[in-house]
């Protein structure tokens, strides 16, 4: 049996699942005023937090750092990655953005999401971060999910960007619990792109009293959703990944960052600050980090109803 606890929506981010998943997409004027209202709010919320922030930011690259001096090599040449401050930018809360078409609920719990798809490595340290306490976010359910190498969607059938129905695939999809520190490690693969939009990782942090199965599955919406939104990519590190196989063999038009109106409306926030894994090129695999602040206490309603497990 399948259960949900759908809570209503709050209404500061009403703006937030208003339209589809385009490209450009113009907003009424009563939705900028709320959006410019809300992102306001969030920032004066959220800037209080800057230097705890900082710090959460400092401690894991500075364990990163040492992990990969124990893992160096005689051909290890990459820069290991040091910082003790956040950029003005960094210092808000994740931005809210629209769920899209290709969520499925229920999704098992796992780091790994890979399966058998090809593409670039992509290790994601997600650090989650509560803008009620400017404390680490211990045991959230960090969900992503995202197009493969090509631009399509496990799970769903159908042209790139317009699904048609769904179907029983897994990868690419689910999630993992964050640690005491409010810290969670996921691997996947560095998504593509498709029609429309800039290649990104949907994201889902669930808090709250959540449930899961006996088969491995986290029961969607059986806690609160406290933030839904999208991870996004330096075109950089785009065209560095997307030169290689099998993402050359994707032949729809790309759109860039600054084409894509939901990574505009994000903004630098949502960027992922990227590394090499173990090397110097992208076929080695790619470190990301990033750090959500969300507000523990929202819970937003998940739109899609699909579910297969």
């Amino acid at each position: 049996m399948r259960i949900f606890a759908l809570a209503p929506l709050l209404a500061l981010a009403t703006f937030v699942f208003a339209h589809p998943e385009t490209e450009d997409h113009p907003a009424t004027a009563e939705e900028l005023i709320a959006r410019n209202t809300d992102i306001e709010a969030r920032n004066v919320a959220a800037r209080k937090c800057a230097p705890q922030v900082a710090e959460f930011e400092a401690q894991r690259l500075q364990k990163r750092a040492k992990l990969m001096k124990r893992q160096q090599t005689g051909t290890f040449t990459a820069p290991i990655p040091r910082t003790t401050s956040i950029t003005n930018n960094s210092c808000v809360l994740h931005p809210e953005t629209i769920e899209g078409p290709y969520y499925i609920r229920n999704e098992f719990i796992r780091s790994d999401v890979r399966e058998t798809q090809p593409g670039v490595a992509l290790v994601l340290d997600v650090g989650v971060i509560d803008s009620r306490t400017c404390r680490p976010y211990p045991n959230a359910f960090v969900e992503i999910w995202a197009a493969n190498a090509t631009g399509a969607y496990g799970g769903y059938v159908g042209p790139q960007g317009t699904p048609t129905r769904i179907k029983d695939d897994t990868w690419l999809r689910g999630g993992l619990f964050t640690n005491a520190q409010g810290i969670v490690e996921l691997t996947t693969i560095y998504p593509g792109y498709y029609t429309g939009r800039t290649t990104h990782i949907h994201a889902m942090v669930h808090g709250g009293n959540w449930q899961s199965r006996a088969n491995g599955t986290f029961v969607s919406g059986s806690g609160t959703v406290n933030h839904i939104g999208q991870f996004f990519f330096d075109e950089a590190w785009n065209d560095r990944v997307f030169a290689t196989h099998p993402y050359t063999t994707n032949r729809v038009p790309r759109t860039y960052n600054n084409r894509d109106f939901i990574m505009q409306q994000a903004g630098p926030g949502a960027v992922a600050k990227l590394s090499y894994l173990n090397g110097n090129s992208v076929t080695e695999g790619v470190f990301g980090y990033i750090t959500v602040v969300v507000n523990g206490g929202s819970n937003y309603r998940i739109q899609n109803n699909n579910a297969l497990r």
